[in-house]
């Protein structure tokens, strides 16, 4: 049997530790998270297919679908977790601190930070251009950018598409596959994310990205470490805002390339 299943540990500094510390702590409200579950979150109904620059044509998922596939895929998470109990290992925090961090974004709220991510917690992003945010005030700056940007915007987790690692000292390490949606009305600011911050403007469009999250917790089960990942040209292409590849606007675009790319080699000749 893999040997992070022999898992005995104890005290705050562990899965067993993190598990008494959620019990004995105020508990999140299940009704709060049905309800979020529940509600509508799209402002307008949702295309047949994006209205997208991709080479292909996309279906759009409606909401009622994702509404569907997010209740279950923690539904999986939970047997996921279960099977993980049964072989020693408690990881019943780790659906607790999940509830709460897709309801914190669903409805807004940050009031339970403190609840789910260390207080220098490092997270980076395709936006931060390589570099990472730190603390949970910046933290919650990067994700209001989009949220200025996309009112509408929800995330749901795709079924199946959840990867959960336990380490020998009993450290815990999820990869979550998910997808946005949203229709972006407004300005998109990269970092720093706020008024000297490089911008992209949305178009209004419905937009429909799937993206890839990976979070590592601390000992004391809040998330020190995150980032997120997901094609920038399918994002931008799926926005409107980047050409498609077949267009003149495209191939002007990567032909810009060309310039520096000649510079570079006279300069090396030089």
């Amino acid at each position: 049997m893999n040997h992070m299943i022999h898992l005995e540990a104890r005290g705050t500094g562990t899965v067993a530790g993190r598990a008494d510390r959620v019990k004995g702590s105020l508990m999140f409200d299940e009704e709060q998270f049905q309800q979020a579950l529940r509600r509508p979150r799209l402002s307008k109904p949702v295309p047949e297919f994006l209205n997208s620059n991709r080479a292909v044509p996309i279906r759009a998922i409606p909401e009622a679908e994702l509404q569907a596939g997010t209740l279950e895929w923690f539904g999986e998470f939970e047997r996921k977790l279960e099977l993980y109990g049964r072989l020693g290992v408690d990881l019943s925090w780790v659906m607790e601190w999940a509830k709460k961090y897709w309801w914190s974004f669903l409805v807004r709220d940050m009031s339970l930070n403190h609840e789910l991510y260390a207080p220098d917690i490092r997270y980076t992003d395709v936006t931060t251009f390589g570099r990472t945010i730190v603390g949970i005030d910046e933290f919650v700056k990067y994700n209001f950018a989009f949220f200025d940007a996309i009112p509408d915007w929800r995330y749901d987790p795709l079924p199946n598409q959840v990867y959960l690692d336990v380490t020998p000292e009993g450290r815990v390490r999820i990869v979550i596959r998910y997808i946005g949606s949203g229709h972006w009305t407004g300005p998109l600011r990269l970092y720093p994310y706020d008024e000297s911050a490089p911008v992209i403007h949305g178009n209004g469009r419905f937009i429909q990205c799937p993206a890839v999250d990976r979070y590592h917790f601390n000992a004391d089960g809040l998330m020190e470490e995150g980032e997120t990942l997901y094609d920038f040209l399918d994002a931008t292409q799926r926005g409107g805002v980047l050409p498609r590849d077949d267009s003149w606007q495209f191939r002007a675009l990567m032909a810009a390339s060309k310039l520096p790319a000649l510079l570079a080699r006279i300069g090396t000749v030089r």
